[in-house]
């Protein structure tokens, strides 16, 4: 049986990376360079050996935070950041990296390692999906608004006399055309968080007060369906989080909403703020109905719902989509956990600043 020694397989496996990933010794000075960082940056492995990798890969991050440098120095690993690098024709390329430190055994920094794809491809993907949304949304704002507007003139009896049966009919396609008006300011609104023209106004936040505020203005309609609706915050959280805490309350209450609709009568939805490895996770959790496992890759998509919840959906779709997009906007993440009939878990985690 033939075996392969660790030096082989590791230059098999490094080479053959789909990524581009080099490796730098503790002067940062390359040692290893594949394939795949030759084709992204066009220089060639024999050119960049021994050489500074600020000089090869000419990174926006290489003079005010180089991710090698800072990790020697903090003991720390930087995944899935963004950065732009410049390849050897001076073409600007944006990348996402993550890199990792080595140290020896009395502690020192040794070597790193960075790994990094070009996510062009995805950012000019992304722009054009948002360009033909808010295109197509501003081209049909207009004519809806106009018609909101032609039908109250004519309620308000600026074309002659209207029947009962007729303001009724009228009374319909005005609320029909609100609700068209909403979903297209709604999805705007999205677009915009997401390109980052509407940036988080941080704050520094009590959150103990923001959650008992928000789940107390929540509480009627908790109420009105039999819904036991209750919050508990770590005692460890003993400094205000900075957060925008307008768009926070919005995606909370909404998480809340669908915790109480999808709910049956009787139950419970619980609000907790814990401390986790320095960050802040928040979560909302119910006992309804849950989410089916195949819809819940899909649940923070645009307009998506998953198959048991049509018959109880309301809105426009957008909620968890802009849920998403604030609590990136604030540095964070959401995720979800469910299990169909035993109820579903909202998490959302956010920066947190320990005492010093």
């Amino acid at each position: 049986m033939m075996r392969l020694s660790r030096r082989k397989l590791f230059d098999i496996l490094f080479e053959s990376l789909p990524i581009g990933c080099f490796i730098v010794d503790k002067d940062l000075e390359i040692i290893a360079f594949n394939k795949s960082a030759e084709r992204l940056t066009g220089w060639n492995k024999e050119e960049v050996i021994g050489k500074a990798c600020s000089k090869i890969i000419r990174s926006n991050l290489c003079r005010q935070f180089c991710p090698l440098r800072e990790g020697a120095a903090l003991k720390k690993n930087y995944i899935a950041r963004e950065a732009k690098i410049k390849n050897r024709f001076g073409e600007e390329i944006p990348i996402c990296f993550s890199s990792s430190t080595v140290f020896d055994e009395s502690g020192k920094f040794e070597a790193g390692i960075e790994i990094f794809r070009d996510r062009g491809a995805d950012h000019r993907l992304q722009t054009l999906r948002n360009h033909i949304i808010s295109v197509f949304a501003h081209d049909i704002k207009t004519p809806i608004s106009v018609n909101g507007a032609i039908i109250q003139r004519i309620l308000g009896g600026k074309a002659g006399p209207v029947t009962q049966k007729q303001r009724d009919y009228l009374q319909f396609l005005l609320k029909e055309s609100k609700q068209v008006e909403l979903l297209i300011n709604n999805l705007l609104e999205l677009l915009n968080m997401e390109s980052g023209r509407h940036p988080a106004q941080k704050v520094a936040t009590d959150i103990e007060s923001f959650i008992r505020e928000t789940v107390e203005e929540m509480k009627p309609k908790a109420l009105q369906h039999d819904i036991k609706l209750g919050f508990h915050v770590d005692k460890d959280i003993k400094r205000p989080v900075i957060l925008d805490p307008v768009q926070l309350k919005r995606v909370i209450s909404n998480l809340i909403d669908n915790a109480i609709k999808y709910s049956n009568s009787g139950g419970f939805v619980e609000v907790t703020a814990e401390l986790q490895h320095n960050w802040l996770v928040i979560k909302v959790q119910d006992c309804g109905i849950g989410i089916p496992e195949e819809d819940l890759p899909h649940i923070f998509e645009y307009f998506y719902r998953a198959k048991n919840s049509i018959s109880k959906a309301g809105g426009t779709g957008l909620g968890l989509s802009s849920a998403r997009a604030i609590v990136e906007s604030n540095g964070g993440r959401i995720w979800v956990k469910s299990k169909v009939g035993e109820g579903t878990t909202f998490f959302i985690r956010l920066p947190y600043e320990p005492d010093p």
